[in-house]
C-alpha cells in the first residue's frame, strides 16, 4: 500500500510542554515512527493558548503540528495509541493531504513559521476554488454561482410561504 502524506494538530498540555518540549516531541515522534511513519516537518503552533473550555481540567493548551507519510492502513492503530497518551495529547486533529496540494503544503510548512502559514494557505485555496464567471449550475468545486440579477425568486417563496388547502 502506498504512503500518504498527513497532518496532525495536537492539543498537547501545557504544564508537559514547558517542563520537557523536547521530550513531548520526541515521544510524540516515536509514536508514530513505531507504526512505520516518517515525519517530514514538526513545529510548535501555539503556547499556552486559552481553550473555550476546560479540556481534562485544563484551561491553556499548546499546539504541536506534525506532518508525516504514512500507511493509510495503520492509521486506527496510531489513532489508538495516540488516545491512550493519557495526560499528555488532549486532543488531535489529523487530516490526509491531497496530493495535489502536498507540494505547496510541505514548502509552506517548511518555510513560514507559527499560525501564518495556515492562514496563507486557507486564503490561497479560497482564492482558487471561487470562480465569478460560473453562471448556471454549481461552481467549481461545489461552489454555488453568483445570484441572477432580477431576484427570480419571489415567486416560489409566495408559493411555499401558503398553506396547501
Amino acid at each position: 500500500m502506498a504512503n500518504k502524506l498527513y497532518e496532525t494538530l495536537f492539543l498537547l498540555d501545557p504544564t508537559k510542554v514547558s517542563a520537557d518540549a523536547d521530550g513531548v516531541k520526541q515521544q510524540l515522534h516515536a509514536l508514530i515512527e513505531r507504526h512505520g511513519g516518517h515525519i517530514e516537518v514538526s513545529r510548535p503552533w501555539d503556547y499556552n493558548h486559552k481553550l473555550a473550555y476546560p479540556i481534562n481540567k485544563q484551561k491553556k493548551g499548546s499546539f504541536h503540528i506534525i506532518y508525516y507519510t504514512f500507511e493509510s492502513t495503520k492509521q486506527a492503530e496510531l489513532e489508538r495509541d495516540l488516545a491512550l497518551q493519557e495526560g499528555l495529547v488532549l486532543r488531535q486533529l489529523t487530516s490526509a493531504i491531497d496530493p495535489k496540494w502536498q507540494e505547496e503544503i510541505m514548502r509552506v510548512a517548511r518555510e513560514d513559521g507559527g499560525a501564518a502559514f495556515a492562514l496563507r494557505g486557507m486564503q490561497d485555496e479560497a482564492a482558487v476554488q471561487t470562480d465569478p464567471n460560473a453562471i448556471g449550475g454549481e461552481g467549481e468545486e461545489g461552489v454555488p454561482p453568483p445570484p441572477r440579477e432580477g431576484g427570480g425568486g419571489g415567486r416560489r417563496r409566495r408559493e411555499m410561504a401558503e398553506k396547501p388547502e
